[in-house]
């Protein structure tokens, strides 16, 4: 598993690297055999472009499709909060080591756990969070969503 995740962020690199500077003065730069690109534009698409290179060179998290454990789902707007708030104490009380995430969309409140690549990783939280708060058994679910993955963890880690 920590192989792909390094793979991936290689690869990130070494096309972080490959536009250097950025694709267009890439693709006005001449090389042999190949015709002739010219690039017509504001100057404030290459700078906005720069900005997000700037931005990308700096990030420290990747984000990768994966999996959570919802634990609450909620529609009353004060209770809801409330009742999300007292099940992420409840769990960072027994597990400090859990990332927790209480977002709000609306009309729903939602509190979900952890960070997992595979649906099988997450089954097992899901499975110990059922056993432990066996109350909240029929709302603790897995879910598809975004899984942040720090890629500073790989650069310690070895």
């Amino acid at each position: 598993m920590r192989i792909i995740a390094t793979l991936i962020a290689l690869f990130a690199t070494c096309m972080a690297s490959v536009y250097a500077d950025n694709i267009f003065s890439d693709l006005k730069t001449p090389k042999e055999g190949q015709g002739e690109v010219v690039v017509s534009q504001p100057a404030a698409v290459g700078r906005l472009l720069d900005k997000k290179k700037e931005a990308w060179s700096n990030k420290k998290q990747l984000t990768f499709s994966g999996y959570r454990v919802q634990v609450y789902m909620g529609n009353h707007q004060k209770q809801s909060k409330d009742e999300a708030s007292q099940r992420e104490a409840s769990i960072k009380s027994r597990h400090p080591e859990l990332t927790t995430y209480l977002t709000f969309s609306s009309p729903f409140w939602r509190l979900r756990v952890g960070d997992f690549r595979t649906h099988a990783d997450a089954l097992i939280l899901a499975n110990k969070l059922k056993s432990e708060f066996f109350k909240w058994e029929g709302d603790i679910y897995i879910v598809r969503d975004n899984e942040v993955f720090n890629t500073d963890f790989e650069k310690n880690d070895h």
